[in-house]
Protein backbone atom coordinates (compact mmCIF):
# COMPACT_ATOMS: atom_id res chain seq x y z
CA UNK A 1 0.00 0.00 0.00
CA UNK A 2 2.76 2.28 0.68
CA UNK A 3 4.75 1.38 -2.56
CA UNK A 4 1.28 2.21 -4.25
CA UNK A 5 1.26 5.70 -2.54
CA UNK A 6 4.53 5.94 -3.23
CA UNK A 7 4.15 5.18 -7.03
CA UNK A 8 1.60 7.49 -7.42
CA UNK A 9 3.00 10.69 -5.53
CA UNK A 10 6.12 9.77 -8.18
CA UNK A 11 3.69 10.28 -11.27
CA UNK A 12 1.88 13.31 -10.41
CA UNK A 13 5.09 15.23 -9.91
CA UNK A 14 6.45 13.51 -12.99
CA UNK A 15 3.12 15.28 -14.59
CA UNK A 16 3.73 18.02 -12.96
CA UNK A 17 7.01 18.30 -14.16
CA UNK A 18 6.48 17.63 -17.85
CA UNK A 19 3.60 20.06 -18.07
CA UNK A 20 5.02 23.13 -16.72
CA UNK A 21 8.35 22.25 -18.77
CA UNK A 22 6.34 21.84 -21.54
CA UNK A 23 4.38 25.19 -21.08
CA UNK A 24 8.12 27.23 -20.23
CA UNK A 25 9.26 25.58 -23.55
CA UNK A 26 6.26 27.24 -25.51
CA UNK A 27 6.47 30.60 -23.45
CA UNK A 28 9.63 30.71 -24.42
CA UNK A 29 9.45 30.13 -27.77
CA UNK A 30 6.42 32.61 -28.29
CA UNK A 31 8.51 35.38 -26.58
CA UNK A 32 11.83 35.36 -28.35
CA UNK A 33 10.08 34.72 -31.96
CA UNK A 34 7.29 36.79 -31.18
CA UNK A 35 5.43 38.50 -33.89
CA UNK A 36 7.88 37.07 -36.66
CA UNK A 37 5.37 33.51 -36.11
CA UNK A 38 3.29 34.64 -39.12
CA UNK A 39 2.49 32.89 -42.45
CA UNK A 40 0.78 35.66 -44.45
CA UNK A 41 -1.89 33.39 -45.74
CA UNK A 42 -4.73 31.41 -43.36
CA UNK A 43 -3.62 33.47 -40.38
CA UNK A 44 -3.96 36.73 -42.00
CA UNK A 45 -8.00 35.52 -42.79
CA UNK A 46 -8.43 34.79 -38.74
CA UNK A 47 -7.12 38.06 -37.59
CA UNK A 48 -8.92 39.98 -40.34
CA UNK A 49 -11.93 38.17 -39.26
CA UNK A 50 -11.28 39.14 -36.09
CA UNK A 51 -10.77 42.18 -36.27
CA UNK A 52 -13.88 42.80 -38.71
CA UNK A 53 -16.08 41.26 -35.92
CA UNK A 54 -15.12 44.02 -32.98
CA UNK A 55 -14.78 46.50 -35.29
CA UNK A 56 -17.94 46.34 -37.28
CA UNK A 57 -19.72 42.83 -35.98
CA UNK A 58 -19.91 41.42 -39.40
CA UNK A 59 -18.19 37.52 -39.54
CA UNK A 60 -16.56 37.92 -42.48
CA UNK A 61 -13.18 36.69 -44.15
CA UNK A 62 -10.65 37.81 -46.44
CA UNK A 63 -7.23 37.20 -47.03
CA UNK A 64 -5.02 37.80 -50.20
CA UNK A 65 -5.79 36.27 -53.20
CA UNK A 66 -9.21 35.27 -52.54
CA UNK A 67 -10.20 38.30 -54.00
CA UNK A 68 -9.92 40.84 -56.65
CA UNK A 69 -10.21 43.67 -54.06
CA UNK A 70 -10.36 43.44 -50.27
CA UNK A 71 -13.58 41.85 -49.54
CA UNK A 72 -15.53 42.50 -45.82
CA UNK A 73 -18.73 41.76 -46.19
CA UNK A 74 -20.57 39.13 -44.43
CA UNK A 75 -18.87 35.28 -45.19
CA UNK A 76 -19.19 31.54 -44.48
CA UNK A 77 -15.86 30.78 -46.43
CA UNK A 78 -14.83 29.65 -43.21
CA UNK A 79 -16.75 28.52 -39.96
CA UNK A 80 -16.31 31.16 -36.90
CA UNK A 81 -14.84 28.66 -34.23
CA UNK A 82 -11.34 29.88 -34.48
CA UNK A 83 -11.61 33.86 -35.63
CA UNK A 84 -14.51 34.11 -32.82
CA UNK A 85 -11.13 32.62 -29.99
CA UNK A 86 -9.04 35.44 -31.52
CA UNK A 87 -11.99 38.18 -31.03
CA UNK A 88 -11.60 37.70 -27.05
CA UNK A 89 -8.20 38.72 -27.68
CA UNK A 90 -8.75 41.59 -29.38
CA UNK A 91 -11.75 42.90 -27.87
CA UNK A 92 -10.08 42.34 -24.10
CA UNK A 93 -7.14 43.91 -25.72
CA UNK A 94 -7.72 45.73 -28.14
CA UNK A 95 -6.30 45.61 -32.32
CA UNK A 96 -3.05 45.57 -31.69
CA UNK A 97 0.37 42.91 -31.40
CA UNK A 98 -0.15 42.97 -27.27
CA UNK A 99 -3.50 40.87 -28.10
CA UNK A 100 -2.13 38.50 -30.65
CA UNK A 101 0.65 37.93 -28.37
CA UNK A 102 -1.32 37.22 -25.62
CA UNK A 103 -3.63 34.84 -28.24
CA UNK A 104 -0.69 33.25 -28.52
CA UNK A 105 0.15 32.50 -25.14
CA UNK A 106 -3.24 31.28 -24.68
CA UNK A 107 -2.36 29.06 -27.29
CA UNK A 108 0.73 27.57 -25.30
CA UNK A 109 -1.70 26.84 -22.46
CA UNK A 110 -4.35 24.81 -24.66
CA UNK A 111 -1.33 22.64 -25.78
CA UNK A 112 -0.51 21.77 -22.44
CA UNK A 113 -4.33 20.65 -21.72
CA UNK A 114 -4.21 18.80 -24.58
CA UNK A 115 -1.07 17.00 -23.42
CA UNK A 116 -3.56 16.31 -19.89
CA UNK A 117 -5.78 14.68 -22.43
CA UNK A 118 -3.49 12.90 -24.05
CA UNK A 119 -2.02 11.81 -20.58
CA UNK A 120 -6.20 10.73 -19.78
CA UNK A 121 -6.48 9.20 -23.16
CA UNK A 122 -3.42 6.91 -22.34
CA UNK A 123 -4.15 6.21 -18.58
CA UNK A 124 -7.45 4.72 -19.84
CA UNK A 125 -6.24 2.75 -22.60
CA UNK A 126 -2.96 1.17 -21.28
CA UNK A 127 -2.40 2.82 -17.72
CA UNK A 128 -0.98 5.70 -15.64
CA UNK A 129 2.28 5.41 -16.74
CA UNK A 130 1.67 4.30 -20.26
CA UNK A 131 -0.31 7.90 -20.46
CA UNK A 132 2.97 9.33 -19.09
CA UNK A 133 4.84 8.43 -21.63
CA UNK A 134 2.10 9.30 -24.57
CA UNK A 135 1.79 12.80 -23.06
CA UNK A 136 6.01 13.27 -22.85
CA UNK A 137 6.09 11.98 -26.70
CA UNK A 138 4.37 14.71 -27.54
CA UNK A 139 5.84 17.86 -25.07
CA UNK A 140 8.73 18.48 -26.54
CA UNK A 141 7.63 17.25 -30.80
CA UNK A 142 9.44 20.60 -32.43
CA UNK A 143 5.97 21.18 -35.10
CA UNK A 144 4.11 21.08 -32.32
CA UNK A 145 5.54 23.94 -30.01
CA UNK A 146 6.30 25.55 -33.55
CA UNK A 147 1.90 25.17 -33.84
CA UNK A 148 1.23 27.46 -30.59
CA UNK A 149 2.84 30.22 -31.88
CA UNK A 150 1.03 30.71 -35.20
CA UNK A 151 -2.35 32.11 -35.19
CA UNK A 152 -3.91 28.62 -36.97
CA UNK A 153 -6.83 26.44 -35.96
CA UNK A 154 -4.61 23.87 -35.17
CA UNK A 155 -3.88 24.55 -31.35
CA UNK A 156 -7.28 24.88 -30.72
CA UNK A 157 -8.39 21.88 -32.43
CA UNK A 158 -6.07 19.96 -30.95
CA UNK A 159 -7.15 20.52 -27.73
CA UNK A 160 -11.02 20.24 -28.81
CA UNK A 161 -10.20 16.57 -30.35
CA UNK A 162 -7.91 14.82 -27.32
CA UNK A 163 -10.58 16.53 -24.93
CA UNK A 164 -12.87 14.82 -27.21
CA UNK A 165 -11.22 11.35 -27.64
CA UNK A 166 -10.10 10.75 -23.82
CA UNK A 167 -14.03 11.53 -22.96
CA UNK A 168 -14.80 8.84 -25.93
CA UNK A 169 -12.39 6.73 -24.38
CA UNK A 170 -13.53 6.75 -20.47
CA UNK A 171 -17.57 7.48 -21.81
CA UNK A 172 -19.93 4.55 -20.77
CA UNK A 173 -22.95 4.15 -22.87
CA UNK A 174 -24.69 7.10 -21.17
CA UNK A 175 -26.72 9.92 -22.18
CA UNK A 176 -25.36 12.63 -20.55
CA UNK A 177 -21.46 11.62 -21.89
CA UNK A 178 -22.70 11.09 -25.27
CA UNK A 179 -24.37 14.69 -25.25
CA UNK A 180 -21.14 16.13 -23.94
CA UNK A 181 -19.01 14.49 -27.17
CA UNK A 182 -21.90 15.98 -29.26
CA UNK A 183 -21.14 19.52 -27.78
CA UNK A 184 -17.29 18.99 -28.08
CA UNK A 185 -17.54 17.51 -31.79
CA UNK A 186 -19.76 20.68 -32.54
CA UNK A 187 -17.39 22.86 -30.74
CA UNK A 188 -14.59 21.17 -33.34
CA UNK A 189 -16.92 21.22 -36.42
CA UNK A 190 -17.21 25.25 -36.21
CA UNK A 191 -13.10 25.32 -35.61
CA UNK A 192 -12.30 23.45 -38.66
CA UNK A 193 -14.91 21.43 -40.96
CA UNK A 194 -13.17 17.99 -40.17
CA UNK A 195 -14.53 18.16 -36.83
CA UNK A 196 -17.63 17.03 -38.05
CA UNK A 197 -16.04 13.64 -38.43
CA UNK A 198 -15.45 13.45 -34.46
CA UNK A 199 -19.91 12.94 -34.51
CA UNK A 200 -19.72 10.55 -37.80
CA UNK A 201 -16.33 8.26 -35.65
CA UNK A 202 -19.16 8.12 -32.58
CA UNK A 203 -22.20 7.51 -34.09
CA UNK A 204 -21.21 5.04 -36.48
CA UNK A 205 -19.62 2.99 -33.60
CA UNK A 206 -22.96 3.73 -31.70
CA UNK A 207 -24.93 2.52 -34.58
CA UNK A 208 -22.63 -0.79 -34.32
CA UNK A 209 -23.81 -0.96 -30.98
CA UNK A 210 -27.31 -0.93 -31.31
CA UNK A 211 -26.98 -3.76 -34.16
CA UNK A 212 -25.63 -6.35 -31.77
CA UNK A 213 -26.93 -4.74 -28.43
CA UNK A 214 -30.43 -6.14 -26.48
CA UNK A 215 -33.43 -5.17 -24.24
CA UNK A 216 -31.62 -2.45 -22.00
CA UNK A 217 -28.28 -1.92 -23.34
CA UNK A 218 -30.03 -1.46 -26.81
CA UNK A 219 -32.44 1.14 -25.22
CA UNK A 220 -29.19 3.35 -23.49
CA UNK A 221 -27.18 3.36 -27.32
CA UNK A 222 -30.19 4.70 -28.64
CA UNK A 223 -30.88 7.26 -25.85
CA UNK A 224 -26.84 8.04 -26.35
CA UNK A 225 -26.90 8.30 -29.79
CA UNK A 226 -29.73 10.83 -29.59
CA UNK A 227 -28.22 12.84 -27.27
CA UNK A 228 -25.25 13.17 -29.06
CA UNK A 229 -26.73 14.71 -32.50
CA UNK A 230 -29.01 17.08 -30.28
CA UNK A 231 -26.15 18.60 -28.60
CA UNK A 232 -24.36 18.54 -32.04
CA UNK A 233 -27.03 20.20 -33.82
CA UNK A 234 -26.88 22.76 -31.05
CA UNK A 235 -23.93 23.66 -31.21
CA UNK A 236 -24.05 24.53 -34.88
CA UNK A 237 -27.71 25.83 -34.98
CA UNK A 238 -26.71 29.31 -34.93
CA UNK A 239 -23.98 29.12 -37.29
CA UNK A 240 -26.78 27.23 -39.54
CA UNK A 241 -29.67 30.42 -38.91
CA UNK A 242 -26.79 32.89 -39.46
CA UNK A 243 -26.40 31.22 -42.55
CA UNK A 244 -29.95 30.94 -43.86
CA UNK A 245 -30.64 34.34 -42.89
CA UNK A 246 -27.82 36.04 -44.62
CA UNK A 247 -27.03 33.89 -47.37
CA UNK A 248 -31.00 31.65 -47.79
CA UNK A 249 -29.42 28.79 -48.13
CA UNK A 250 -28.24 26.07 -45.68
CA UNK A 251 -24.72 25.63 -45.13
CA UNK A 252 -23.46 23.15 -42.56
CA UNK A 253 -20.13 24.23 -42.35
CA UNK A 254 -18.31 26.21 -44.60
CA UNK A 255 -18.16 27.51 -48.51
CA UNK A 256 -14.41 26.91 -48.87
CA UNK A 257 -14.35 23.16 -49.76
CA UNK A 258 -13.57 24.20 -53.36
CA UNK A 259 -10.29 25.14 -52.45
CA UNK A 260 -8.71 22.13 -50.55
CA UNK A 261 -10.51 20.34 -53.39
CA UNK A 262 -8.61 21.82 -55.90
CA UNK A 263 -5.14 22.03 -54.69
CA UNK A 264 -5.83 18.26 -54.03
CA UNK A 265 -5.93 17.42 -57.30
CA UNK A 266 -2.40 19.01 -58.82
CA UNK A 267 0.03 15.79 -58.38
CA UNK A 268 2.67 15.90 -56.45
CA UNK A 269 1.63 19.76 -55.71
CA UNK A 270 3.71 20.30 -59.55
CA UNK A 271 3.09 24.50 -59.89
CA UNK A 272 1.72 25.16 -56.37
CA UNK A 273 3.53 27.62 -54.98
CA UNK A 274 2.30 28.76 -51.05
CA UNK A 275 -0.82 27.04 -51.65
CA UNK A 276 -1.73 28.87 -54.89
CA UNK A 277 -1.52 28.17 -58.54
CA UNK A 278 -1.39 31.42 -61.12
CA UNK A 279 -4.13 29.98 -63.28
CA UNK A 280 -6.61 29.63 -60.29
CA UNK A 281 -9.99 31.80 -61.29
CA UNK A 282 -10.45 34.49 -58.26
CA UNK A 283 -14.33 35.78 -57.76
CA UNK A 284 -15.71 39.00 -56.69
CA UNK A 285 -15.20 37.57 -52.69
CA UNK A 286 -14.15 34.66 -50.94
CA UNK A 287 -17.07 32.53 -51.53
CA UNK A 288 -17.52 33.31 -55.34
CA UNK A 289 -13.92 32.09 -55.56
CA UNK A 290 -14.91 28.61 -53.85
CA UNK A 291 -17.46 28.38 -55.86
CA UNK A 292 -15.10 28.57 -59.24
CA UNK A 293 -12.59 26.17 -57.41
CA UNK A 294 -14.96 23.90 -56.95
CA UNK A 295 -16.03 23.61 -60.68
CA UNK A 296 -12.06 23.19 -61.69
CA UNK A 297 -11.90 21.17 -59.52
CA UNK A 298 -14.14 18.82 -60.99
CA UNK A 299 -13.02 19.44 -64.25
CA UNK A 300 -9.30 18.46 -63.18
CA UNK A 301 -10.04 15.33 -61.77
CA UNK A 302 -12.39 14.24 -64.65
CA UNK A 303 -9.52 14.82 -67.34
CA UNK A 304 -6.99 13.52 -65.17
CA UNK A 305 -8.33 10.32 -64.36
CA UNK A 306 -9.42 10.39 -67.87
CA UNK A 307 -5.83 10.86 -69.43
CA UNK A 308 -3.59 9.47 -66.80
CA UNK A 309 -5.67 7.29 -64.77
CA UNK A 310 -2.81 5.28 -63.18
CA UNK A 311 -1.04 8.78 -62.31
CA UNK A 312 -3.61 10.20 -60.78
CA UNK A 313 -4.85 7.21 -58.74
CA UNK A 314 -1.21 6.56 -56.89
CA UNK A 315 -1.53 10.21 -56.50
CA UNK A 316 -4.55 9.94 -54.51
CA UNK A 317 -3.70 7.07 -52.52
CA UNK A 318 0.23 6.36 -52.18
CA UNK A 319 1.33 10.03 -52.45
CA UNK A 320 -0.65 11.85 -50.57
CA UNK A 321 -0.72 9.32 -47.87
CA UNK A 322 3.22 9.97 -47.65
CA UNK A 323 2.34 14.10 -47.85
CA UNK A 324 -0.21 13.51 -45.05
CA UNK A 325 2.13 11.16 -42.47
CA UNK A 326 5.33 11.22 -44.31
CA UNK A 327 6.40 14.89 -43.39
CA UNK A 328 7.28 17.17 -40.35
CA UNK A 329 5.39 20.41 -40.12
CA UNK A 330 7.86 22.56 -40.63
CA UNK A 331 5.79 25.70 -42.38
CA UNK A 332 6.85 29.06 -41.13
CA UNK A 333 9.88 27.57 -38.95
CA UNK A 334 12.50 26.33 -40.92
CA UNK A 335 14.67 29.04 -39.66
CA UNK A 336 13.13 28.86 -35.97
CA UNK A 337 13.15 24.44 -35.69
CA UNK A 338 16.02 21.93 -35.37
CA UNK A 339 15.35 20.01 -38.65
CA UNK A 340 18.00 17.35 -37.59
CA UNK A 341 16.16 16.75 -34.22
CA UNK A 342 12.47 17.14 -35.71
CA UNK A 343 12.77 14.42 -38.85
CA UNK A 344 13.86 11.83 -36.96
CA UNK A 345 11.68 12.51 -33.88
CA UNK A 346 8.86 12.77 -36.16
CA UNK A 347 9.53 9.12 -37.56
CA UNK A 348 9.95 7.85 -34.30
CA UNK A 349 6.62 8.82 -33.36
CA UNK A 350 4.65 7.96 -36.68
CA UNK A 351 6.15 4.88 -37.02
CA UNK A 352 6.02 3.89 -33.33
CA UNK A 353 2.33 4.88 -33.38
CA UNK A 354 1.61 3.16 -36.46
CA UNK A 355 3.44 -0.48 -35.45
CA UNK A 356 1.60 0.05 -31.68
CA UNK A 357 -2.09 0.45 -33.36
CA UNK A 358 -1.16 -2.48 -35.70
CA UNK A 359 -0.20 -4.82 -32.45
CA UNK A 360 -3.69 -3.21 -30.50
CA UNK A 361 -5.85 -4.43 -32.75
CA UNK A 362 -4.25 -7.45 -33.41
CA UNK A 363 -4.37 -8.21 -29.90
CA UNK A 364 -7.94 -7.07 -29.47
CA UNK A 365 -6.79 -3.55 -26.68
CA UNK A 366 -9.09 -1.56 -25.62
CA UNK A 367 -9.53 1.51 -27.84
CA UNK A 368 -7.59 0.44 -30.22
CA UNK A 369 -9.94 0.04 -32.43
CA UNK A 370 -11.37 3.66 -31.50
CA UNK A 371 -8.04 5.37 -32.63
CA UNK A 372 -8.24 3.09 -35.61
CA UNK A 373 -11.73 4.79 -36.66
CA UNK A 374 -10.28 7.90 -36.39
CA UNK A 375 -7.24 7.80 -38.18
CA UNK A 376 -8.80 5.70 -40.71
CA UNK A 377 -11.81 9.02 -41.56
CA UNK A 378 -9.23 11.66 -41.49
CA UNK A 379 -7.22 10.60 -43.43
CA UNK A 380 -9.46 9.43 -46.20
CA UNK A 381 -10.71 12.90 -46.02
CA UNK A 382 -7.06 14.37 -46.89
CA UNK A 383 -6.61 11.66 -49.39
CA UNK A 384 -9.95 12.70 -51.32
CA UNK A 385 -8.95 16.82 -50.87
CA UNK A 386 -5.59 18.07 -49.98
CA UNK A 387 -3.24 16.61 -48.06
CA UNK A 388 -0.53 18.12 -46.12
CA UNK A 389 1.21 17.25 -42.54
CA UNK A 390 0.02 20.06 -41.05
CA UNK A 391 -3.66 18.46 -41.45
CA UNK A 392 -2.21 15.44 -39.54
CA UNK A 393 -0.76 17.41 -35.92
CA UNK A 394 -4.10 17.19 -34.35
CA UNK A 395 -3.88 13.28 -34.66
CA UNK A 396 -0.42 13.04 -33.44
CA UNK A 397 -2.22 12.41 -29.79
CA UNK A 398 -3.56 9.54 -30.92
CA UNK A 399 -0.39 7.93 -32.62
CA UNK A 400 1.39 8.75 -29.43
CA UNK A 401 -1.53 6.60 -27.53
CA UNK A 402 -1.03 3.85 -29.63
CA UNK A 403 2.54 3.55 -29.74
CA UNK A 404 2.33 2.35 -25.91
CA UNK A 405 0.06 -0.40 -26.60
CA UNK A 406 2.18 -2.84 -26.47
CA UNK A 407 2.49 -1.82 -22.91
CA UNK A 408 -1.15 -2.62 -21.94
CA UNK A 409 -1.88 -6.46 -20.60
CA UNK A 410 -5.81 -5.39 -20.85
CA UNK A 411 -6.64 -8.04 -23.37
CA UNK A 412 -10.18 -8.72 -24.63
CA UNK A 413 -12.14 -11.46 -26.03
CA UNK A 414 -14.22 -8.62 -27.86
CA UNK A 415 -13.17 -7.24 -30.90
CA UNK A 416 -11.71 -3.77 -30.32
CA UNK A 417 -13.98 -1.74 -32.53
CA UNK A 418 -16.16 -2.91 -29.94
CA UNK A 419 -13.97 -1.48 -26.91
Amino acid sequence: MVRRTQRKELLSLLLAALFVSALVVRVIFIHHWGSSLTLGSDDVGYTESARRLVSDHVFSYWRPRLSLEPAFGPSAYMPPGYPLFLTLFIWLWGDNARALAVARYAQALLMVGALYFTYRAGRTVTGEWAGLGAAALLAFYPPLILISGLLLTETLFTFLLTAFFALWLEAPNDARKHALLGLLSGLAALVRPTGVLLLLAVAGYQMARLAVARGAERRSAGRSLLALFIAFCLVLSPWWVRNAVVFHRFIPLSASGGNPLLLGTYVNLEGIKYGWHPSWPVGRDPMATGELHTALAVKRLREGFRKEFWRYLDWYTRGKFRLLWGRAFLWGGEDKLPRGVTLPYHYVLVTAGGLGLLYGLGRCFPGSGRIFIVLVLFTLVHLVTYAHCRYALPLLPLLAVAAFLPFSRRVERTPAFFK
